[in-house]
């Protein structure tokens, strides 16, 4: 019988970390780890596989920084325990292999604040060991300077059935969340929050969550779960709530999503062509999600989609304020030129039963009604499991609300 414990190990029961720390000579005092079956005489295969927990002794990045190497250093699948606090980590970026993962005691309690002065990201994961990655209950806070380009969370390696839950990214210029590679995950329950500063630097970027593919250009596959997931989030002031490129595959679906008058001219929901990467966005799937507007006046939200590149279905979408947005799907011609058809472009979109109809089409000489989009439901498709079984270990599907314990600094 396995049992995780919180508190010190009695007298007679036996403890794998005793065990592995005599051997290993790596404890800090944060394996919780024991076992009370008398019978085997050493730990077996499956208990050395077991997922160990350690515990950093504070928010701040020396002390989380320690408990990951000590996580490393065990050669087991850990996770490492960030107590509550708030803590700047200044131009720090911590860097973890996957099979390691990070949980705060909340997102409301564990905030960790980047003061970076370059292009750089607060955190990365990186799974190019083949293991997974698993990132929860903590908010990250960026800096808000257009002068670099910085980020959140960043997943790289081609990550393979991730987590990211249960918490929050705001002010970063750059993305809160960022994928690279083959990947396929889940992103739910989390709150994406003014991730874009106008006048930055060398472009323009502004991301809730961002994904990038391996440069790649597969077979169209919907449906399915090879994909990047991003579900049941909440999304207010980003650029584009979650943007794609490079061979990318995504699915975008419950969440709810809001414009701000910071945002207003752009699109909510981006799939970019072919141009600032290899290849374009491969595939997208928008639906069942909630999009509406904080805006002053008589502003107007540019759209809802913007579609550059890739091919997929936008359908089921509801949008509150339709008279505060010109288009529910945009057709955009940067990307795109005769003669036809232009590399990675749309050839394959199908656009149902949104709540507000108007399409924009900027490109009509590449964008054709029945040839490389169509206002019909896609034949066959049908989505796939809500909510993503990934999240059977976690509580049940709930719809995002606006966060409620947010402070003004």
């Amino acid at each position: 019988m396995l049992l995780m414990l919180r508190r010190p190990l009695s007298r007679n029961q036996f403890s794998c970390s005793d065990l592995l720390s005599s051997q290993l000579g790596w404890m800090r005092g944060v394996i919780v780890v024991s076992i009370f079956n008398f019978l085997a005489p050493w730990p077996t295969a499956s208990l050395l596989a077991a997922e160990l927990t350690f515990q950093a002794q504070s928010c701040g990045f020396s002390a989380v920084r320690a408990a990951v190497q000590d996580a490393i250093d065990s050669g087991a699948n850990s996770v490492v325990n960030i107590p509550a606090g708030t803590c700047n980590w200044g131009d720090n970026e911590l860097v973890l292999p996957g099979g390691i993962s990070l949980k705060g005691s909340g997102k409301a309690t564990t905030v960790l604040r980047s003061y970076s002065t370059a292009n750089d990201r607060l955190i990365t994961i990186d799974c190019s060991n083949g293991k997974t990655a698993r990132f929860s209950d903590m908010t990250l806070i960026g800096k808000g300077n257009s002068a670099i380009w910085d980020g959140g969370l960043a997943l790289r390696g081609g990550c393979r059935d991730f987590k990211v839950f249960n918490s929050r990214f705001s002010d970063f210029v750059f993305y809160g969340v960022g994928v690279w590679g083959d990947s396929q995950g889940v992103i739910y329950r989390n709150d994406f929050l003014n991730n874009y500063r106008a006048g930055q630097t060398g472009g323009t970027t502004g991301y809730g969550v961002v994904v990038y593919g391996n440069g790649t250009w597969p077979p169209l596959e919907l449906g399915t779960a090879n994909a990047v997931f991003v579900e049941d989030n909440y999304f207010s002031g980003n650029r584009h709530n979650i943007a794609s490129n490079n061979g990318s595959r995504y699915v975008f679906r419950y969440n709810s999503a809001i414009a701000t008058s910071s945002v207003r001219d752009f699109s909510m929901v981006d799939a970019h062509g072919r141009g600032s990467s290899t290849r374009g966005s491969r595939s997208w799937e928008i639906y069942n999600n909630t999009f509406s507007t904080e805006l002053a006046g008589n502003e107007k939200a540019r759209s809802v989609t913007g579609i550059r590149g890739g091919d997929g279905v936008v359908f089921n979408n509801i949008v509150t304020a339709s008279l505060t947005i010109r288009a529910m799907i945009e057709l955009s011609a940067l990307e795109v030129a005769p003669p036809y058809p232009s590399m990675d472009q749309m050839r394959s979109g199908y656009f149902w039963n949104n709540s507000l109809d108007l399409l924009v089409n900027q490109a009509p000489s590449n964008f054709v009604l029945g040839r490389d989009y169509f206002l019909t439901a896609r034949p066959g498709y049908t989505p796939y499991v809500y909510p993503h079984p990934l999240r059977s270990s976690q509580q049940a599907a709930t719809p995002p609300v606006a966060p409620s314990d947010l402070r003004v600094e």
